[in-house]
């Protein structure tokens, strides 16, 4: 079941373009992945290939029925508030209806003579369906990331649970569902390392015909057969993975450069051969008919314009400047989250960089959030809880859901945002340069990608200054250029991480990782390999595992 775009093009209301004469074949049980910049589509593209917005020019068509996970499916919604309701996500239109219609009448049949006549029926229709053998495969699900069955799960809130949860347990249903072909949208984001590492099992066993945006670099090694990569200036097919996607990048370039070079060449020949023939005709009348020819040549040849050009170089440049915050960056000191995680104690000190791990739910944000306020704790665990920073710390915060208004959006444009953190407009726009968002400059926030957003996000911290950077998932949403830059960027910096992440290249930044797991218990090490190992499995207990320093309280 494949699927198969042919010169497809879609512009915007205002009349701005995103997706521009694209043509490619996602092979039937292949993955394959799409990539660029943040902005040039990759959403866009997924959009149109679903129906959920009509092409401008050019056409789609998908073998068989599809189902199109969106980048944050049930995060915020009004139809998914249950844990079944997130399941139901993944269904079909007329299974997902005949699922809640199943559950409905199940609620109302020991009430109603009505129900409980029907349900028998909606059940035979939910079997035939294939209904028993999802619900087997949602209560695997349901037990693999919450532990519990579906039937003991299925009213939970979804507000109750992490984005990772969520984020599996909705992934989960999409990839169960009986449909062909899917498309996702970044579905590794908010999935810890045990959840992307159980997501490229999935999609290298799935069989169907899935295409997928991602930027994480490791699943892009391990799990695609090829990549959709998509430019400003245009788009190509690379044949491999990650792996090797920067060498073929380069290749393309040198060979679009070389292309470009001759036909600037083959031009001005025929430009000085047309020149060369007019100037004999001026003398010979008899050449006239060999200049008309020869201009006719070049004209045609000109008017056809020149090949693509290579793509223009991306840099984007991350700026924080940085300073120590005393030899003590952070201290902790008996901090607990009841039913999150038991006391603790860590010290981290200046320029750590201290990478926070665990499954999702453990409370990895939750810690975050309070260190960057301590106002957050309930007053009984302000009683021997104490968060200290240095004398000179100056604290910066990133939040995972990309919100603005951590960040003090007032709803005007990006222009107006910025310009009120660096003072004028001209300053603006440079570093909305630096961060590749000068086209957006008119933009609203909310207006933007989440990566884009992403990006103002760092801006905003830029203007701060931090000497401790509390960073929660800095790298989701955003394109690999970015995720480079940001590296960089960190890596040159002389200030304090503490960073949550599941980017497993991006951890080799790091120099110290603490554990959380299922029991409450947090440990500490400094083996980089060790820890992506560990947190790499289901369910992991720190006791179990030699080589931990135990930081958990024991009195």
């Amino acid at each position: 079941m494949s699927i198969d775009v042919a010169g497809l093009s879609f512009e915007y209301p205002d009349g701005t373009p995103s997706v521009q004469d694209l043509s490619f074949r996602a092979r039937a049980g292949e993955v394959t992945a799409v990539v660029g910049p943040n902005g040039v589509g990759k959403t866009t593209l997924l959009q149109l290939i679903a129906g959920e917005l009509a092409p401008t020019e050019g056409n789609v068509t998908v073998e068989g029925e599809l189902a199109f996970m969106t980048q944050n499916p049930g995060f915020g919604s009004e139809t998914a508030t249950t844990v079944a309701d997130a399941l139901a996500l993944g269904l079909p239109d007329h299974m997902a209806a005949r699922f809640h219609g199943v559950r409905d009448l199940y609620e109302r049949s020991g009430h109603d003579v009505d129900a409980a006549m029907a349900l028998g029926e909606a059940l035979d229709e939910w079997s035939g369906l294939g209904g028993y053998e999802i619900e087997a495969a949602f209560d695997r699900i349901t037990r693999s990331v919450l532990g519990q069955g579906f039937d003991e799960s299925a009213e939970r809130p979804l507000d109750r649970l992490s984005g990772g949860e969520r984020k599996r347990l909705i992934l989960g249903s999409f990839l169960v569902s009986p449909v062909p072909v899917l498309l996702l949208d970044e579905p590794d984001n908010f999935l810890d390392l045990n959840g992307k590492a159980w997501l490229e099992r999935e999609l290298r066993s799935l069989g169907k015909t899935v295409l997928m945006v991602s930027h994480d670099r490791t699943l892009l090694s391990t799990a695609v057969d090829r990549m959709l990569v998509l430019e400003h200036n245009g788009s190509w097919v690379h044949g491999g993975t990650y792996t090797t996607l920067s060498q073929a990048r380069r290749e393309r370039a040198e060979r679009l450069a070389r292309d470009l070079d001759r036909w600037h060449d083959e031009e001005r020949r025929l430009f000085r051969f047309y020149k060369t023939m007019k100037q004999r005709a001026s003398i010979s009348p008899d050449l006239a008919s060999r200049a008309n020819a020869a201009q006719t040549r070049w004209e045609r040849f000109r008017d056809a314009g020149p090949p693509q050009a290579p793509p223009p170089e991306r840099e984007i440049t991350v700026r924080f400047d940085g300073s120590r915050s005393g030899k003590v960056a952070m201290k902790v000191e008996s901090l607990e989250i009841p039913d999150l995680f038991l006391p603790f104690d860590l010290t981290v000190w200046n320029e750590d960089r201290v990478l926070l791990l665990g499954e999702n739910g453990v409370g990895k944000s939750t810690l975050l959030k309070v260190l960057r306020d301590a106002s957050l704790l309930r007053r009984e665990e302000l009683d021997h809880s104490r968060v200290r920073y240095g004398p000179t710390a100056r604290v910066g915060y990133f939040s995972q859901e990309n919100r603005l208004d951590e960040v003090g959006d007032h709803g005007g444009t990006l222009l107006e945002l910025v310009g009120e953190r660096f003072g004028n407009e001209e300053s603006a726009r440079r570093v909305l340069g630096r961060y590749g968002l000068a086209g957006h400059v008119r933009h609203r926030p909310d207006e933007l990608s989440g990566g884009q957003r992403a990006r103002v996000q760092l801006i905003m911290l830029e203007t701060e200054q931090p000497n401790v950077l509390l960073l929660d998932e800095p790298t989701d949403n955003l394109d690999l250029e970015s995720i480079l830059a940001i590296e960089v960027a960190l890596s040159e910096l002389e200030a304090t991480l503490v960073t949550i992440s599941h980017d497993r290249a991006f951890a080799r930044g790091y120099n110290r990782f603490v554990l959380f797991d299922r029991d409450g218990l947090v440990a500490h090490t400094e083996d980089r390999e060790l820890a992506l190992r560990i947190a790499s499995g289901s369910g992991f207990s720190v006791l179990d595992e030699p080589g931990l320093e135990l930081l958990t309280r024991q009195d």
